[in-house]
Formats: C-alpha cells, sequence, structure tokens
C-alpha cells in the first residue's frame, strides 16, 4: 500500500504529541513490515523544520529527521508541479502541492488530519485513526506497539 503523509502526520511522528504521535508511530511499523510505503514531500521538511525550531535546537531536528528516512520515500516538488498548482488555485497552496505530490507517486491514500483541505484531491484523503480502523475491519490488520 502506498501512503502520502500530509505536513501535519509528519509533525505529529516528529513532536509526538497526544494522541496522534501513536498513530504516527503505527505508520513506522507498517513501513518496517514492509506493509505500506510511506511518501512525503520533501516541501514539507522546510515547514517542519519551521515549526520544531521554535521550542527545539537544530541539531536535534537534523538528528531526528536523519533517524527517520528509513521509513520515508520522498517526492520531489518541481516547478511543473508549482504552476500546476498555481492553476488550480485551491485555497491552500501548500496542501495542493501535497496533493500534487500523492498523485505524481500514486498514492493509495493521503493521510492527514485536515481532510477538508484536500476535497479536490483525486486521493482519498483520510485520517490516520480513520485509516487504521478501516485496515482493521476490511483486512483483519491490527498495528501496534510492543512494549520490550
Amino acid at each position: 500500500m502506498r501512503l502520502l503523509l500530509d505536513t501535519n502526520i509528519l509533525i505529529d511522528f516528529y513532536t509526538q504529541r497526544e494522541p496522534f504521535g501513536q498513530d504516527a508511530r503505527k505508520l513506522a511499523i507498517m513501513s518496517t513490515f514492509g506493509d505500506a510505503d510511506l511518501w512525503v514531500s520533501a516541501k514539507s521538511f522546510t515547514d517542519i523544520f519551521y515549526v520544531l525550531s521554535k521550542d527545539n535546537a537544530a541539531d536535534d531536528i537534523y538528528r531526528a529527521f536523519a533517524e527517520s528516512y528509513r521509513y520515508f520515500q520522498f517526492c520531489s516538488v518541481e516547478g511543473a508541479d508549482v504552476q500546476m498548482a498555481t492553476d488550480r488555485a485551491w485555497p491552500d497552496f501548500e496542501d495542493c502541492l501535497i496533493a500534487i505530490c500523492a498523485e505524481k507517486i500514486k498514492a493509495d491514500y493521503l493521510l492527514t488530519r485536515d481532510k477538508t483541505g484536500f476535497a479536490a484531491s483525486t486521493i482519498p484523503p483520510i485520517s490516520p485513526a480513520d485509516f487504521f480502523q478501516m485496515i482493521e475491519r476490511d483486512y483483519n490488520l491490527i498495528y501496534d506497539e510492543v512494549p520490550f
């Protein structure tokens, strides 16, 4: 399964803010087991760095980024993507670029906590909580952390 993660899901992953951090960790578990390819927009990392730098040292952010790359594959944003987003004229330009990345990688789902921002997306937007409920219901798959 191919999933594109919105910037807000990545921020949940790096900050581990609850209750959302738990679902972000479950996505990493899916990736580790090879059950999902987690894709991210390379452009998201400028926004994430900006948000995280308010409360964290740059070296800590770089370290967290480097340690997380084993879970993610990156979708580049190119000039043609920016032009396409401009032509589409969504209310939120960043959401449009994320949706374009989801299209480029042929994602099955776009995981976000802001589904309304992706109302015009051709890739179905779904929250991580709803996604895990769906795969449990439809595929009888349950992901959870096991303490060691």
